[in-house]
């Protein structure tokens, strides 16, 4: 299941950084809640989020079960220009991934 249609990313200079935003929609089951059956719903959680500028890797993210449901990080890169393209991928423990870019404004 691929849900990075759904994801959003911003990404804008300020004052000689890079500032990115960005909100993934997961739904990250802890695995230790029912449903309304009473079932067990399996653990579902993205665990490795990854950032490259123009092909550099430029952050690694790593989350558990503890991060929120649809996840919203902000985060700076030193340096960057405008125009530069910023690529995040996410991966999940039962192999969902999500891939989402920008061009810095």
């Amino acid at each position: 299941m691929v849900m990075a249609a759904e994801d959003r990313i911003r990404a804008t200079l300020r004052s000689g950084h890079t500032r990115v935003r960005l909100l993934l929609i997961h739904p990250m089951h802890s695995g230790r809640h029912v449903d309304a059956e009473a079932v067990l719903i399996e653990a579902e959680f993205i665990q490795d989020i990854r950032c490259w500028r123009n092909g550099d890797e430029m952050l690694a993210i790593k989350c558990g079960v503890t991060t929120a449901q649809n996840p919203y990080f902000s985060f700076q890169l030193a340096g960057g220009r405008v125009g530069d393209v910023i690529l995040v991928r996410w991966v999940d423990n039962i192999g969902a991934k999500g891939l989402v870019k920008t061009r810095v404004k």
